[in-house]
């Protein structure tokens, strides 16, 4: 019997993920998902991610698409590539367990695990799942999240506030509590977990790479290079400043959304407006811009109270790893 490894890397972001999805370029290795330009036109979108954004999450599967169909598409899709002759495949994507204020991304891993044991079943190969979890030291992921996300944050859900649901809020802690991811995630698979720690990658990246690579059981010469993408920081005084993104002016935008509602109750004009390429050239014309600056609040608010939460789970993590979380802050 055949023996492929499937690596699944299912994290949130602002944890280096871009910069492991680069890395994976450099390597002869199947990538199932991620990079792409546009996912949600994808088929793991669609079957693994649809449903878990707000607008769906509560529905129901069923009652959202063709679960069955959209299912066959997807194993169909993993088969293909399985049938090469290239042992690896790596499905990385960070928004696999749901957007970072959702719980319900464990149901996705048991879905693909089903998908998995019916695939190995019909191609008749024996498939070793491993897991990689990339991390950040929590308080510091927590406002890299915060201001990735503040252009859509409301103007009342303060950094302060956002921080105390941590301190005040189970599901909230669970978010970034890594233990707690492992524990669930060797549940479902059984597999092994290999942790990344951003820090690593910052401070020592030929480490980093060298224990993917050994990991996933590359023996082959690899020349990749570990590259440092997607900040939404810079480092003034040798402490991280983030990125505040805030709309442009958009009140053109908002005269044009009004006059856009009224006619869409003509029938022509709402049955023909999505193909217009002069009202596409209007609305990307007006359309406000994001605007990004260094933000000034104070971002020291509960770093105690963070770390002191988390102490107990991090420690319980380099007891079970080689890395030294207390040398890369993280208690």
């Amino acid at each position: 019997m055949i023996e492929k490894i499937l690596v699944i890397h299912p994290n949130f972001p602002k944890t280096g993920t871009t910069s492991f999805q680069n890395l994976l370029k450099s390597i002869n290795i199947n990538i199932l998902a991620k990079p792409t330009i546009d996912q949600t036109k994808t088929i793991w979108f669609k079957f693994l991610k649809e449903s878990l954004y707000p607008a769906n999450q509560f529905s129901g599967r069923i009652d959202q698409y063709n679960f069955l169909n959209l299912k066959k598409d997807f194993k169909n899709y993993l088969k293909e590539f399985f049938k090469n002759q290239k042992k690896i495949s790596v499905l990385s994507d960070e928004g696999l367990l749901g957007r970072f204020d959702s719980v319900l991304g464990f149901y996705n891993l048991n879905i693909l695990k089903g998908v998995i044991e019916e695939i190995e079943k019909e191609l008749n190969i024996k498939m070793v799942i491993k897991v990689v979890l990339t991390i950040r030291e929590q308080h510091d992921l927590i406002l890299s999240t915060y201001f990735h996300n503040s252009i859509h944050f409301s103007k009342d859900l303060t950094l302060e506030i956002f921080l105390k649901r941590f301190t005040q809020s189970k599901d909230y802690e669970n978010i970034f509590n890594y233990t707690h991811y492992i524990k669930k995630i060797k549940k479902i698979f059984n597999s092994e977990v290999l942790i990344l720690p951003l820090e690593l990658m910052e401070r020592n990246p030929e480490i980093y790479i060298d224990k993917f690579c050994k990991f996933i059981e590359i023996n082959e010469a690899f020349s990749g290079k570990m590259l440092n993408l997607n900040n939404n920081h810079i480092l003034i005084d040798a402490e991280k400043r983030y990125f505040e993104l805030k709309w442009n002016s958009a009140l053109l935008f908002k005269l044009g959304s009004i006059i856009h509602t009224s006619l869409k109750k003509i029938k022509m004009y709402d049955k023909n407006f999505k193909n217009s390429s002069v009202l596409n050239n209007i609305y990307y014309s007006i359309k406000p811009k994001k605007n990004k600056k260094v933000t000034s609040q104070d971002q020291n608010f509960y770093k105690k109270e963070i770390k002191e939460l988390y102490k107990d789970s991090n420690i319980e993590l380099e007891k079970t790893t080689d890395l030294n979380l207390k040398e890369l802050g993280y208690y």
